[in-house]
């Protein structure tokens, strides 16, 4: 098994550097003379306009790197909100921080200062809105009377209540002033394109990040619908409620930009990516075309169920999308995690069998680890141990079940993120 841990690894971590953030930028932007060029059509002349930045999200810095890497002084300003602690050299964009999965108090500063820099644009500029997944939490101005706190105590509430990201997103647009197209009004008027790498399933930019330049498809009496739907009215701030209950006198942003939306990065890229990599390594080859959504519980039966379409010779599997886990126990683990536990089981009697289960942004759940290996001999390894990956499971702490066999998977922050990434290789 050590052959295929090292083979599934240096695929995962091959996959990671060839979809950098930066590199997906200067593959969709083009400077050709001083015509400013995105997916392959003219956005705006550099000569006469001046070109400015905004955007927030995990993978933001990479992605303004290599944006100052094509069109370098053609940049006049920028600013840009990351996670707390990461590591910037860029040139001309200035890095804010902001903190995930809850925003706090330098968030909300960070957005307010972000939120000033967009209004005083002027209207001949060229815009560029740089986001990523993450930027529900790391660009934040609560809305109305809304206070920050319990804007943070919704946010845990739908983390814990198995709700989809969609889902989440719809209510995260509607107790702020920056998402759901808020972000793209304050702009006098211009030319302006946002490219986006994409954590949410489906890929529509109206909740990757809960949409700011996207105007919302979803209303106040759907953010409701939401909570009722998962039992949260007594778990959510009544102010917040009170304040979703009260109708939009003016619900449609307006947007005077010139705006398109393109998707530079998703999981399905990152899925056929890694899918070349295992051709090339001589493994007959399948990429799942759906974006999962289910519970990983569901999530763990289809991968199951597509393993037993092809059932020899030297194959890989690789699945990607994003599975809700409703936590009941008070274990520590993630969605990646658990669900490499759950297939720890399904695969036990299979021979020559590996499973990687990772978050392509190097972290999963509340842990400081992407994800976790499973293997055909995980249950016999853990049952000369003494543990039960029943009594894990049930606990919702697949990290330390993984931790005792020395099956984490570490890379850090990747700068990226476009959701979970399965991998499996049979060697048989």
């Amino acid at each position: 098994m050590d052959s295929l841990r090292r083979t599934a690894a240096d695929i995962f971590r091959k996959t990671l550097d060839e979809m950098r953030p930066d590199n997906l930028v200067k593959k969709a932007v083009e400077l050709k003379g001083t015509d400013i060029n995105v997916g392959g059509k003219k956005l705006a002349d550099s000569s006469q306009t001046p070109v400015y930045v905004v955007g927030a999200g995990k993978a933001v810095v990479q992605m303004a790197a290599g944006l100052e890497n094509v069109l370098g002084n053609a940049i006049k300003d920028g600013i840009v909100i990351a996670p707390v602690g990461t590591e910037s050299n860029l040139s001309v964009i200035q890095v804010f921080e902001g903190t995930h999965p809850r925003p706090d108090e330098q968030t909300v500063a960070s957005t307010l200062e972000l939120m000033d820099f967009t209004r005083a644009i002027p209207e001949d500029a060229c815009v560029f809105f740089l986001i990523s997944g993450g930027a529900s939490s790391l660009m934040e101005a609560p809305a109305g009377a809304l206070e920050l706190e319990e804007i943070r105590k919704t946010y845990d509430a739908l983390l814990k209540s198995g709700a989809t990201i969609q889902e989440m997103n719809t209510v995260r647009k509607q107790l702020s002033d920056v998402k759901g197209g808020k972000l793209l009004s304050l702009l006098k008027s211009g030319v302006s394109a946002s490219l986006i790498i994409s954590d949410v399933p489906g890929d529509d930019p109206a909740f990757i990040a809960s949409g700011p330049t996207t105007p919302s498809n979803t209303s106040k009496k759907d953010a409701l619908k939401v909570i009722e739907k998962f039992g949260l009215s007594d778990s959510i701030p009544e102010a917040v409620i009170e304040h979703l209950s009260v109708k939009d006198l003016n619900p449609n942003n307006e947007i005077r930009s010139k705006h398109k939306s393109h998707i530079i990065g998703s999981s399905g890229m990152f899925a056929q990516e890694a899918g070349k990599l295992c051709r090339d390594l001589g493994y007959s080859t399948v990429v799942s075309k759906k974006q999962y959504t289910e519970d990983a519980e569901k999530v763990a039966k289809y991968i199951t169920s597509e393993l037993r379409k092809k059932k020899s010779g030297k194959r890989a599997f690789i699945f990607h999308g994003e599975s809700t886990v409703h936590v009941k126990g008070d274990g520590k683990g993630g969605r990646n995690q658990h669900l490499a536990l759950l297939m720890s089981k399904k695969i036990s009697r299979r021979k020559n069998t590996l499973l990687l289960s990772a978050g392509t942004d190097g972290v999963d759940g509340n842990t400081d680890v992407a994800g976790a290996f499973a293997a055909s001999d995980t249950s016999s390894r853990a049952a000369k141990l003494g543990i039960d990956a029943n009594d894990f499971l049930r606990d919702f702490n697949s990290y330390h079940f993984f931790k005792t066999l020395g099956d984490l998977i570490f890379t850090g922050p990747t700068g990226n993120n476009v959701m979970d990434f399965q991998l499996i290789l049979i060697d048989a």
